[in-house]
């Protein structure tokens, strides 16, 4: 299978700012050399020296990530303002002649996780079906809810696409051709859930939007199944360790909750996601440097590998 990172951050989404872009620039003035200009392969050699952060970014928009299967199905797990991207890709194949098939799985409905929806290019498009999955019996009204006159010019249903809900029991497993997928309830106000994909050999977990916290890890052994063994975990790291004890209750983990989590259940590769949207570029790359400092210096956690998700960011698993 192979997964790809639409939208990242948490909250609220967070596009990127003039100043930030200009100090971007004057950081990496600041570190070329005269050699460093001198001919477009001289630049492009610079550019590919610079700390991401400085480079790039790890992008604005709010959380949906996209899981094609080895048997190309498409599956979308969230669907915050990184949708919009997604759906303008899907556009230049099936979903843009009326063609496509979709399977859209929802962790819940705060605004974060289902704010893209109206920009969804092909639910504009007659003809593309979608199959919603949810653990809420009532996802439809929910979504409809976002979507009445006083909320937004265009409803739910007016978007002529096909459009199917199911409602998944808890921890019920969904089966699609060689694809299991597993939900699992998370601590979270309001409720949210995670999902494990398993397909050939091979397992993807997801779990946005969950707090634990010593509470909590005291129960954590009955989310043994969920997590045992993972191939790659994406996991709620919103808060530092410090923010996470003054923002108690409010439903995210930080890196180190996650780090022990992972190398209890024996999860091979750890991707730290739903970005603080007060966080910039240069601060989350200081979440990655203390999480990887975090996991040297703590021995039970084996092989761990531990990577920060970006937009873009693409995994095959």
């Amino acid at each position: 299978m192979k997964v790809r990172f639409w939208g990242v951050r948490g909250s609220i989404p967070t596009p990127i700012t003039g100043a930030i872009v200009e100090e971007k620039i004057r950081s990496a003035l600041t570190m070329a050399k005269p050699g460093d200009i001198t001919s477009p392969e001289a630049i492009d050699s610079f550019i590919s020296t610079l700390p991401f952060s400085i480079r790039s970014t790890y992008g604005g928009n709010s959380t949906c990530i996209e899981v094609i299967t080895d048997t190309e199905d498409e599956i979308i797990i969230d669907a915050g303002s990184g949708i919009r991207n997604l759906g303008r890709e899907l556009m230049k194949g099936d979903f843009g002649k009326g063609k496509g098939v979709g399977y859209l799985f929802l962790t819940h409905t705060h605004w974060d996780h289902v704010q893209g929806i109206p920009f969804f290019l092909p639910f504009y498009i007659k003809g593309n079906r979608f199959n919603i999955f949810s653990p809420f019996d009532d996802i439809k009204a929910r979504l409809d809810y976002q979507q009445v006159p006083s909320h937004f010019p265009v409803t739910l249903d007016y978007m002529p696409a096909e459009k199917r809900y199911h409602y998944l029991e808890h921890e019920e497993e969904f089966v699609l051709n060689n694809t299991r997928i597993i939900n699992k309830r998370m601590p979270h106000p309001g409720g949210a859930y995670g999902y494990r994909i398993e397909e050939n050999g091979k397992v993807f977990v997801y779990t946005t939007d969950c707090e634990f916290n010593i509470d909590h890890i005291d129960l954590i052994d009955t989310y043994r199944e969920f997590f045992l063994d993972a191939d790659v975990a994406v996991f709620d790291t919103q808060y530092t360790f410090e923010e996470s004890i003054d923002k108690m209750d409010y439903g995210h983990s930080s890196a180190s909750i996650a780090i022990d989590i992972a190398g209890k259940f024996n999860i091979k590769r750890l991707i730290l996601f739903h970005h603080d949207p007060d966080y910039n570029d240069i601060k989350l790359d200081n979440v990655l440097a203390n999480a990887r400092t975090y996991m040297r210096f703590n021995r039970h956690i084996g092989e761990l590998q531990v990577d920060i998700a970006s937009e873009g960011m693409v995994l095959d698993l």
